[in-house]
């Protein structure tokens, strides 16, 4: 056991399976799309990852309207116009969302068990604003962190991005700070800022995250104890294929990621979790708090 004060924890596929409800939810938005419009499937499939490489962010919600497929079906209707015209694909989207977005097995009891606990929890991932604080909402977990830490909010063109802006007052909004581009994990010195900004040691830190090669491999960099979430590292391969081929990763990404790879060989976890839960026993954590939660 190990006596932390500070839990940085991962998002997506640590906490909830990311993978599994997006790739659903983004498939169902593009057959209805494909229904309304009559388009190529493929073709625009290819539209969609390219725009997904121009932004550098496969979560995109309104990437559907800046496809060269809609923009050459509706060359001059304004995109609010567009929007209306493809509410049924956005619609499909948001109900398989509504359907798959669940929180792993333990994650609900093990956070109450933590609030009750003296270890403060933040939150570190690279998803984009907008994306984060619609998770955290909807799954209600805001409430569990003193602090999160995401990337910056997406450049999308939103058809009404007056009113996504106005949706965020109703967060927690003084609980997020925004990452730019250039701190990505797995470099140390994020965590190392986060941990300062925090005003708490290294050594009084864990991090846990689904990925060997970004969670793991920053928290070994920065001397942070390093828990790898295995259970969100299991995906459907089917899922993962559909998921590749609308991603924003270049060929050069998936290289940079194989080279991480190998550099994590040589600084394994200290610790592997099989469920969320197990971070109570890491944490020097009595386990009765779980019941207590």
């Amino acid at each position: 056991m190990h006596n932390k004060r500070l839990l940085i924890c991962d998002l997506d596929n640590t906490l909830y399976d990311w993978a599994g409800y997006f790739v659903p939810s983004f498939y169902a938005m593009v057959d209805e799309a494909v229904r309304i419009t009559g388009c190529d499937r493929e073709t625009l499939l290819d539209d969609f990852r390219r725009v997904h490489q121009a932004r550098e962010d496969s979560e995109q919600p309104f990437a559907l309207l800046e496809t060269e497929t809609i923009k050459q079906i509706y060359p001059d209707t304004p995109a609010p116009l567009v929007a209306k015209i493809l509410d049924a694909a956005f619609h499909a989207f948001n109900s398989s969302r509504l359907r798959n977005m669940r929180l792993y097995p333990t994650v609900r009891e093990t956070l109450d068990a933590l609030a009750l606990s003296d270890v403060r929890l933040i939150a570190h991932t690279e998803s984009n604003l907008f994306g984060v604080v619609d998770r955290l909402k909807r799954l209600e977990l805001f409430q569990y962190f003193s602090r999160v830490y995401c990337r910056e909010r997406s450049s999308s063109l939103h058809p009404h991005l007056k009113e996504g802006v106005l949706w965020l007052d109703q967060f927690p909004m003084e609980k997020i700070v925004e990452l730019s581009h250039h701190q990505r994990k797995p470099s140390p010195e994020v965590l190392q800022e986060i941990c300062a900004a925090e005003g708490i040691e290294l050594d009084a830190v864990a991090y846990i995250g689904d990925s060997i090669a970004r969670d793991v491999l920053m928290a070994r960099k920065a001397s942070v104890f390093a828990v790898w979430a295995a259970y969100g590292a299991k995906h459907d391969p089917a899922m993962y294929k559909a998921l590749v081929r609308v991603s924003h990763w270049t060929e050069a990404e998936v290289t940079r990621e194989q080279q991480l790879m190998e550099q994590a060989k040589d600084l394994p976890p200290d610790y592997t979790a099989e469920s969320f839960a197990d971070i109570i026993g890491v944490l020097g954590i009595n386990p009765a708090i779980l019941s207590m939660g």
